[in-house]
C-alpha cells in the first residue's frame, strides 16, 4: 500500500529533490555506482518498509523522519520511487547497471545487506541551480542578459543595446568550473521563433554539454 507524506511533520510535500539511497540489497543494478550519490525525487505518496515487502526493498531513504521504499528488486523485477532519467551520471550508470546485468545474466544475483534502521537516514542536499537568460543582440549572437521581465536593453545608452552578460557557453564552463550542479538556459525569445529559427540555440547546447 501507498501513503501520503504528512504535511504536519514534513516541509513540504510533495518531496521534491536530491535525496540518498541506502541500499538494503547488493544488486548489480547498482553496481556502477556507490552508496553516496544522490538521486532526484518528486512525489507525494510513498511506499512504508513492511514485514510483507521487506524481500522486495532494495534501498530505502527517508524524508522528514519517515523511511519509504527508494527502489525494489525481486528477481527480474526493478523498479525505483526516485527519477533514474532526471538524476544526471548518477541515474545513467543506474541505468548501465541494469543493462548489463542484463545482457551477462547476472540481474538476479542479489544478496540481503544489513541495515540499521534506527541510525540510517539521508536528506536532502542543496544544489546549486544556475539559470542563464539567452537571447539573440542586435547583431544576431546569442547572448546571456538579464532585465525587468522581457526589457533586456540597457536604458543608460543612445542605442538601447540588449544587455550583453557574455557569451552562454563560456559563462556555462565558467560556472560549471566554479561548482555549479545543473545549468538551464532559458531561450527568452523562442516563443516568437520555430524550430528552424532555433538552430543556434541548440548548437549552444551541443558546444555546452561537452
Amino acid at each position: 500500500h501507498v501513503v501520503k507524506f504528512d504535511t504536519a511533520h514534513h516541509a513540504a510535500v510533495p518531496h521534491i529533490g536530491w535525496n540518498g539511497r541506502i541500499p538494503h540489497q547488493d544488486s548489480p543494478v547498482f553496481s556502477q555506482v556507490t552508496g553516496n550519490e544522490e538521486v532526484y525525487f518528486v512525489h507525494s505518496y510513498y511506499a512504508p518498509l513492511t514485514a510483507e515487502n521487506s524481500d522486495w526493498v532494495l534501498s530505502s531513504t527517508t524524508y522528514g523522519g519517515q523511511r519509504f521504499i527508494s527502489s525494489v528488486q525481486k528477481g527480474s523485477v526493478v523498479a525505483t520511487q526516485f527519477h533514474p532519467e532526471k538524476s544526471g551520471s548518477t541515474g545513467l550508470n543506474i541505468l548501465k547497471g541494469f543493462l548489463q546485468s542484463v545482457e551477462n545474466g547476472t540481474l538476479t544475483t542479489t544478496k540481503p545487506l544489513e541495515v540499521d534502521l534506527e541510525t540510517s537516514q539521508t536528506q536532502l542536499v542543496k544544489r546549486v541551480v544556475v539559470a542563464l537568460d539567452v537571447r539573440s543582440n542586435d547583431h544576431g549572437d546569442l547572448v546571456v542578459t538579464k532585465g525587468d521581465q522581457y526589457d533586456v536593453r540597457e536604458q543608460h545608452t543612445d542605442d538601447k543595446r540588449v544587455r550583453n552578460l557574455g557569451k552562454p557557453v563560456s559563462l556555462a564552463a565558467r560556472y560549471y568550473a566554479e561548482g555549479a550542479d545543473e545549468i538551464a538556459f532559458l531561450n527568452i525569445t523562442s516563443f516568437r521563433q520555430g524550430v528552424i529559427e532555433d538552430m543556434p540555440m541548440l548548437h549552444v547546447l551541443e558546444q555546452a554539454s561537452k
